[in-house]
């Protein structure tokens, strides 16, 4: 009788660390659910307003924090995200945003073309930010 007391409370144990985990990944999950949201929100709304002109063809070697926390919100991540998170996060909306996806000459294969520019812009950005190594390699030229 005693062994399977403390089986039942070895397993009652376990289950609740258990249950533990799967809350708080639930809750990660849907606070990254709400950031990518909230990105996609802002997408969409600056896609809605005409952009303006830029004022340099060359982009600047450090981006602005602004900038930096813009391309965050592009990908739907918190500013403290590692370099993995950011790569998931850029493959998976990169995925999502597929314009073979929709027909030839469509308005919603010119959108999804577009986010997946601003996708690129927003990971270059970050990918300056977090790797150095990437803008050695970006400076590299084979002759």
């Amino acid at each position: 009788m005693a062994l399977s007391r403390r089986i039942t409370r070895l397993m009652r144990a376990h289950l609740s660390e258990l249950w533990e985990r799967v809350e708080n990944l639930m809750r990660e999950e849907s606070t990254e659910a709400a950031a990518r949201d909230a990105a996609a929100q802002e997408l969409d709304d600056a896609l809605t307003r005409p952009q303006p002109a830029p004022a340099s063809a060359t982009p600047s070697p450090t981006p602005l924090p602004s900038e930096l926390s813009r391309a965050y919100r592009m990908l739907g991540l918190p500013e403290n995200a590692d370099l993995a998170a950011v790569r998931r996060a850029y493959r998976e909306l990169v995925h999502r945003s597929d314009p073979n996806r929709f027909p030839e000459g469509s308005p919603e294969r010119e959108k999804a073309t577009h986010i997946r520019q601003r996708i690129e812009q927003a990971y270059q950005t970050i990918l300056l930010h977090l790797d150095h190594s990437a803008q050695r390699f970006r400076n590299l030229s084979v002759e």
